[in-house]
């Protein structure tokens, strides 16, 4: 595997993002390193920031969604292929994940990928406390961790203060070197201008940032000159190895993944549905899917061609009116719904076909987070995506809660708390003259809830995914791609045979 760190802290806001951007540009760009940033947990949008701010390659990796150590190396192997350096981000502190047992931490992770740790400390307001912080937190690997040799030894630590002034620097090094037994790489001085600013889901997205270009510049260049990066460079290179003491597991033997014919879908992604895994649209190119994206509050219609639509989540709540104005997005969206071809949204994606009428429903914003966090979804029926009482894991995160939340999927939490959610619905009216085939395309085509999928955890959803806008692609025609006819002035699409009455409008215009 490539030359890796993993940066976590004592808790979230310790400015771990902030890190992971301006080492980042750095490494990319003064060592023309091919870094790729991998986020753990189930956070969408730090690797946002990562993508914007350094240009790299970005992704999610976590073991709660892959299930085994040999499953999350084989994503990070996928991730970071072609790359030659990654840094890992973690998510709130080390040792917290899916339960109070560390499950699914930065620390797992770390242990997975034979990762050494960088730890970002806030020095504000400190001195001498910052060596007690340090050394609990890698001591405290011991009270959780019952085979001895899978604890991290502390020359795989390294810390970087943050918010922190060069004197107070000089004066901390030397005694966390002596006390704690960790290398000191550098120091972020406290600066407001390197700040970004956090709202209800975390962190703003990229493009709400004023000026965030000019932030990252003027960061990178102060941390260029107050971080060690040669030392960093060859901290990293100490990732563990076949003669270490983290060894890869072997392989579980996963499904092999086979490339078949070509098929378009369809992705709706900009600043108001900007919430995907990239793993997600890896597997879903592995397996012949090529993705067309298009921008709904660009106003722009599904892409001609495509034989299913994905429709994430993100901020639609912030861009309602600009979305119900896009006249032409929403026709397009809604003919394609009503065409019988497989459509998959999530959460925000969710919202929009409710919005639009495609799907019953009202939705409203709570005072609190609805039904979040970590989720094995079981299929209550078949679906395009899932057979009945097949799984998948993924994770909710909203502060708005619907009517209609559907009922086809039961999801569990890691604590055993389980709710009903997912509908498996169809925008189609009458199908009672179709053949079976078509009705097999035609029918219950729409998937659409709050959870977000990780394609990763179950990889035949991928697979069934593009399938299914395969068959939709096989038996699609007239009767099949058109909303309806009602005598259009265009005479037809020139897509098929030609309507007897004219074409209202078909997916493949």
């Amino acid at each position: 595997m490539v030359p890796r760190i993993l940066i976590s802290s004592l808790s979230s806001s310790s400015g771990k993002t902030t890190v992971v951007c301006a080492l980042s540009k750095i490494l990319s760009t003064k060592f023309s390193k091919k870094v790729s940033v991998l986020k753990v947990g189930p956070d969408y949008i730090d690797p946002l920031f990562h993508s914007k701010t350094a240009n790299v390659r970005t992704g999610n990796i976590d073991l709660f969604f892959s299930g085994s150590d040999s499953a999350l190396l084989d994503v990070f192997e996928r991730d970071t292929d072609g790359s030659d350096f990654a840094v890992v981000e973690g998510a709130m502190g080390f040792y917290d994940g899916a339960t109070m047992n560390a499950d699914a931490s930065a620390f797992r992770v770390a242990q997975s990928l034979g990762c050494p740790v960088i730890i970002v400390v806030d020095a504000k307001g400190k001195s001498l406390s910052v060596c007690s912080e340090i050394d609990g937190l890698i001591g405290f690997q011991e009270k959780i961790e019952s085979d001895s040799k899978k604890i991290i030894p502390r020359e795989k630590f390294a810390v970087i203060l943050n918010r922190c002034s060069k004197s107070l620097f000089e004066l901390l090094s030397p005694k966390i070197r002596g006390l704690c037994g960790v290398e000191v790489l550098g120091f972020i001085e406290k600066n407001p201008d390197f700040s970004i600013e956090s709202r209800h889901l975390g962190l703003v997205t990229p493009d709400a940032v004023h000026n965030l270009s000019e932030k990252i510049e003027h960061l990178s260049s102060s941390v260029s000159e107050t971080v060690d990066f040669e030392k960093l460079i060859r901290f990293a290179q100490s990732s563990s190895s076949e003669n270490g003491i983290f060894i890869r597991p072997k392989s579980t033997g996963e499904k092999k993944v086979l490339l078949v014919p070509s098929v378009k879908i369809a992705v709706a992604r900009d600043e108001a549905f900007c919430f995907y895994y990239q793993e997600n649209f890896s597997l879903l190119r592995s397996f012949g899917a090529e993705l067309k994206f298009f921008s709904p509050l660009k106003n722009e219609p599904v892409p001609s061609g495509c034989s299913a639509l994905y429709i994430g989540g993100g901020y639609p709540e912030l861009f309602w009116n600009a979305l119900a104005d896009s006249k032409i997005t929403s026709a397009s969206v809604k003919r394609f719904c009503r065409s019988g071809a497989p459509v998959f949204a999530e959460c925000g994606g969710f919202m929009y076909l409710q919005l639009l009428g495609i799907l019953p429903g009202s939705f409203s914003k709570k005072d609190k987070l609805v039904r979040f966090g970590y989720v094995e979804l079981t299929a209550g029926e078949d679906n395009f995506l899932l057979k009945k009482g097949e799984k998948i894991r993924g994770h909710e995160f909203h502060y708005f809660d619907t009517s209609e939340n559907g009922e086809s999927f039961t999801a569990t939490k890691p604590n055993g708390k389980t709710w009903k959610c997912i509908k498996v619905d169809s925008a189609v009216l009458d199908s009672k003259n179709l053949c079976a085939r078509k009705k097999r395309a035609f029918e219950k085509n729409i998937v659409a809830g709050f959870p977000h999928f990780y394609f990763p955890s179950n990889v035949s959803v991928a697979e069934n995914f593009v399938n299914a806008a395969l068959l939709h692609a096989s038996v699609s025609d007239c009767e099949i791609s058109c909303a309806g006819c009602g005598g259009c002035s265009s005479g037809g699409c020139g897509n098929c045979g030609g309507c007897k009455n004219g074409c209202s409008g078909c997916s493949k215009n």
